[in-house]
Formats: C-alpha cells, sequence, structure tokens
C-alpha cells in the first residue's frame, strides 16, 4: 500500500533532518497522544530514542510501528538496528531479513545485517551482505574495508588484501584501513608489506598505540628508537586511554621477551593483562564446574552403548588441545600434504553441538542432551557438518578443523564420526602456559590473563583430556611438541599414519606450503622447526613460581616446585 506522509509530522522530521532530535521527539509524541496508534509518529519516535539511546523504548515503538504497518522496510531495518546496539545481534536478524525481503537493495539493512552476523562469527553470511552493499556503494572505502575484514576472517587474506588495497586507493589516510591491511599481510605471511602499513600510519600519527602495538610485535625488523621511546611513555601514561595503555604494555613484554630483557617483559604483561582482567575476570569455578558436568554426564558407561550416526567419513581431522600447545603447526604440516585442505579454526563444530538441545528427545543442551539424541539426529548433525567441509575444498580427502577448544567437544564428536582422526596436541605444562601468557588473544580467551586463571583452566582441560582418552570409543593421537621438536620426520610419519595418509616429502617442509594463517602463530608456521621456544620458561622461574607449585600435579618428574 502507498505510506504516504502525515503533513502533521513534517514539524518534527524538518527539526530531526537538523539533528534536533530532542524537538523532534516532541513533536511525535504530541501526535501520538492524539492519535496512538500512528504508525509513522512511532516509527520516527523509535528512531529518536535509538539515536538517544534508550534502547527498550525504541525497540518496543518501532515493534509497534511494523505491527501496524509491516511494509516499512526502514523501520524494519531501525528496529534490527536497536536490537544490534542492545547486544541481541541474533534477534536483530529477523527485522533485518524483513527489511531486505521488501527492499533487497536497502543499505542500512544490508549494512547492519553485516554487523549482527560478524558479532555471531557468521561470517561467511556476512560476506555475502557486504558483497551486494559495496556493489550498490561503488567507491565508497567503508564498505570495502568491511569486506576485507571479513575475508581475512573467513581465510581469504589474498583477497583481503586485494581488497583493502582497493579502500586504501580510495582513503589512503584511514589508519582502519591500512591496520586491516596489516594484519592480512601478516596472515599472509607478508610481514615487510605489513611493517610498511604500520609505519605509514605512525607518519601520520606517531602516537598511535594500535599502529605501535602492532609494529613491536612484529616478528622481523628493528624498531626504531624513537618508536620504542614513544611506545614506553604512553604506556606509562595516565593520560593514554586504558585500552592503549594494555595494548602498549603486551606488546612491549614481546619486544623485550626477543631482547632478552625477562624482568622487564614480564613486568609490561603482568600491567597491561592485570588491567585486562580487571575489566572482564574469567569464572574458573564456573569452567570448573562446566567440566565436572562434561565428566560426570558422558562417562564410561554411556560409550559402552551408545549409538554413533553411523556416517563412515574420514574426512575430518580434528586438531585440539591448549592454544599455544602446536595446534598451529600440526595443520600446516597436514595442509602441506596434497590430500589435505586446512580449514583453521572452524566454528562449525560448536554450531552442531548446540544443535543437541534441538535434536535431543530430553531437549536438554550438550552435554545431558547427548544421552537421549538418536543416531537420526547425529546423522543429520553430522551431515551438516560435512556440507562446510565443502566449503573449505571440493576436492580435498582430508581437511582439518584446528580450533583448540573442541577438546570440549570431543563427546559429541565421537559419535558423530566414529572414523574421524582425532590429534591431541600436548605440550609441556609451564611453556604451553607462558606461551598463552604472552600471546595477546582475542577477548574470549580471558582465562589466559592472570596466572592464577591460567593454571586452574589448565588443570581442568588435562583432566578433561585424560577421562576422553579413558571412556572415548574413537583414538586420539597424543603428539607432544617436544618431540616434534627434536624428532621432526618420526613424528610427522606417525602423524600422517594416524591419518591414513601416505608419506609426502612437503609435510617437512610445511613452511614453504602459502595459506593464510589467522591464529597468533602466523610468524612461526613460516619458520622451520627450531628450539627456541623448548624450556623457555625457564627465563621466567621467579615469575612463574605460583604457577608452577598450582600445576605440580602435571608437571615432569623434577620441574616440579
Amino acid at each position: 500500500m502507498a505510506k504516504t506522509l502525515d503533513p502533521r509530522l513534517r514539524a518534527g522530521l524538518e527539526h530531526h533532518r537538523r539533528g534536533a532530535v530532542t524537538a523532534a521527539a516532541k513533536v511525535y509524541r504530541q501526535l501520538l497522544r492524539e492519535e496512538p496508534d500512528h504508525w509513522q509518529a512511532l516509527h520516527y519516535l523509535g528512531l529518536a530514542q535509538l539515536q538517544q539511546g534508550d534502547l527498550a523504548e525504541a525497540e518496543r515503538l518501532l515493534a509497534k510501528s511494523v505491527a501496524l504497518q509491516p511494509d516499512n522496510a526502514n523501520a524494519w531495518s531501525d528496529l534490527g538496528t536497536a536490537l544490534v546496539k542492545a547486544e541481541r545481534p541474533q534477534d536483530a536478524l529477523a527485522p533485518f531479513s524483513r527489511a531486505l525481503a521488501l527492499d533487497p537493495e536497502h543499505r542500512d539493512a544490508l549494512n547492519n545485517m553485516a554487523r549482527a552476523l560478524r558479532l555471531l562469527s557468521r561470517f561467511d553470511q556476512a560476506r555475502d551482505l557486504l558483497e551486494r552493499l559495496v556493489a550498490l556503494e561503488p567507491g565508497q572505502p567503508g564498505p570495502l574495508r568491511v569486506l576485507a575484514d571479513v575475508q581475512t576472517k573467513t581465510g581469504d587474506v589474498n583477497g583481503a588484501i586485494d581488497t583493502f588495497q582497493e579502500a586504501l586507493a580510495l582513503d589512503p589516510d584511514d589508519p582502519r584501513i591500512r591496520l586491516g591491511l596489516g594484519d592480512a599481510s601478516e596472515s599472509a605471511g607478508r610481514f615487510r608489506q605489513a611493517r610498511q602499513q604500520y609505519l605509514a600510519i605512525l607518519r601520520r600519527e606517531p602516537e598511535s598505540p594500535l599502529a605501535l602495538s602492532r609494529l613491536l610485535q612484529l616478528r622481523d625488523g628493528e624498531v626504531e628508537a624513537k618508536h620504542l621511546e614513544t611506545a614506553r611513555r604512553l604506556a606509562d601514561s595516565p593520560a593514554t586511554p586504558e585500552e592503549g595503555r594494555i595494548r602498549l604494555n603486551i606488546a612491549l613484554g614481546y619486544h623485550e621477551d626477543r631482547a632478552g630483557r625477562y624482568r622487564e617483559a614480564f613486568a609490561h604483561l603482568r600491567r597491561g593483562y592485570d588491567a585486562q582482567a580487571l575489566r572482564d575476570p574469567f569464572d574458573s569455578d564456573g569452567y570448573s564446574r562446566a567440566i565436572d558436568r562434561l565428566i560426570d554426564t558422558l562417562d564410561e558407561a554411556f560409550y559402552r552403548d551408545a549409538a554413533n550416526s553411523g556416517l563412515a567419513s574420514e574426512r575430518p581431522i580434528f586438531v585440539v588441545g591448549m592454544p599455544r600447545s602446536g595446534t598451529t603447526l600440526t595443520e600446516q604440516i597436514l595442509a602441506s600434504h596434497p590430500r589435505v585442505a586446512a580449514g583453521g579454526e572452524m566454528s562449525m563444530l560448536l554450531k552442531v553441538s548446540y544443535q543437541v538441545g534441538e535434536l535431543s528427545r530430553s531437549g536438554k543442551p550438550y552435554p545431558e542432551g547427548l544421552l537421549t539424541t538418536g543416531r537420526v539426529a547425529l546423522r543429520r548433525m553430522g551431515r551438516r557438518y560435512l556440507e562446510q567441509l565443502d566449503k573449505v575444498s571440493e576436492a580435498a580427502d582430508r581437511v582439518t578443523d584446528k580450533l583448540p577448544f573442541n577438546f570440549m567437544h570431543l563427546g559429541v564428536i565421537a559419535l558423530l564420526f566414529p572414523n574421524a582422526r582425532v590429534i591431541h596436541c600436548r605440550r609441556h605444562p609451564l611453556d604451553n602456559c607462558l606461551s598463552c601468557y604472552f600471546t595477546s588473544f582475542a577477548d574470549q580467551i580471558r582465562f589466559a590473563n592472570r596466572l592464577d586463571t591460567l593454571g586452574r583452566y589448565y588443570l581442568d582441560y588435562h583432566r578433561l583430556m585424560a577421562h576422553w582418552q579413558r571412556v572415548l570409543p574413537i583414538e586420539i593421537l597424543d603428539l607432544p611438541y617436544e618431540s616434534l621438536v627434536d624428532d621432526t620426520e618420526g613424528q610427522v610419519r606417525r602423524l600422517l599414519a594416524h591419518c591414513r595418509l601416505e608419506w609426502d616429502d612437503a609435510c617437512l617442509a610445511f613452511y614453504n606450503t602459502e595459506r593464510g594463517v589467522r591464529t597468533p602463530s602466523r610468524w612461526q608456521v613460516r619458520q622451520p622447526i627450531y628450539r627456541g621456544s623448548l624450556e623457555r620458561w625457564r627465563n621466567y622461574e621467579e615469575e612463574l613460581a605460583p604457577l608452577r607449585a598450582l600445576l605440580a600435579p602435571v608437571l615432569p618428574t623434577g620441574d616440579a616446585a
């Protein structure tokens, strides 16, 4: 139906166009006192509330407006935007979908639905929307920058580099484009090009905490004294925003460690991570209870009689373990084999595990729901996962999934894919934990910000893996990092045999394999194996004393405090 503008709204819209949102809202409210179900006034007042930050009232008004006039794509899009700002991206997808069904070229809906999907880590779907937006807005650097960021996250780093460069040609002064291009270049192993981008930012913004921190964390090349001096000054200055101080202290920790100044390195790291942990502490007690649930629920008796999916596929190779235990190196070795494609840190298994709550007869989530999930449901879940492997490669006989935290989901993997190959990467507990502490992870890996939460997390991981080794009806290959360093060929042969792959010399020259690597190990996997990371913890014996005492039950004989 035609949607003509009510002339009574004109004064409000005039205020709105001039940015006088409060005055505009006053006009809309007056009209709603006269006519409470005026869908246009509800829409515009909802938009005003959204702009003023009253998200709950914006949602209420916009929802009422679209109920009265469901053909208004703008109101559906604004409702979705309100839900995204209220940190409810999943709920926002339906309003955005309605807006795009009404107007497939609605630019705000395309942009903001892509934002919601990115928040949900559904980058492939976000990419489709952003490509449509870029086609609608040629020559605009903003959509190109966001598209390139999504391309990076989906593993298409070469495509991302091309897109970032296209955006940079349109706006060479935008530091966000240069930071993104630097990040993508690092993922592609182009570290010199990454350095050029960070230095270009610093020429215009010498005190950019982001550019300085990224420069300091590059493994190759020297950092000019002036940049190091600026980073130290900003890291100590209360005038520097907290996020900047955190990033700079962590980066300085990396830099000092490479220079062999271990006391200074640890002091910087502790300063940065302590501030980070205070903002968003990790719930160690809650995590321990989650591990208790897994162990108590999915016990030996359950697996003795449990049905599996019946899927015979050997295609998935799951590489699991603690972060920084050698998972990226292991995947790089496997990806060097001509029959293997690297999937990287795939999120699909987590999504499949969430389906347990929908498909189990009890309606309970994983792990309890797995007790009442039948063969038909398991087969459906397994097939859904296998379909995702085709997106990585349709031709490869094997596809790796190296999300380390899949160790939490080995209980469901064993039933979905009884013939899947599982590799458990292990490393000396103190070296593993120190490497975690020295790695600036994404925000969700909060347990690594403090030594006490890191130690407790390691102990919980260790007992869960010991439980899986006892009860699961699948073979799990333990691959110690130290053995991989000391006897590379022997361990690679063992790894390939476990995956039922014939020997290929390329697996020993894994550092020559070209692919995008998004993990913190993207520098290491492009080098031959080296011994420098073995017993690194001894550089920090004094600082690690509390962690060493906590980990004493799982340390090798002689290394306990």
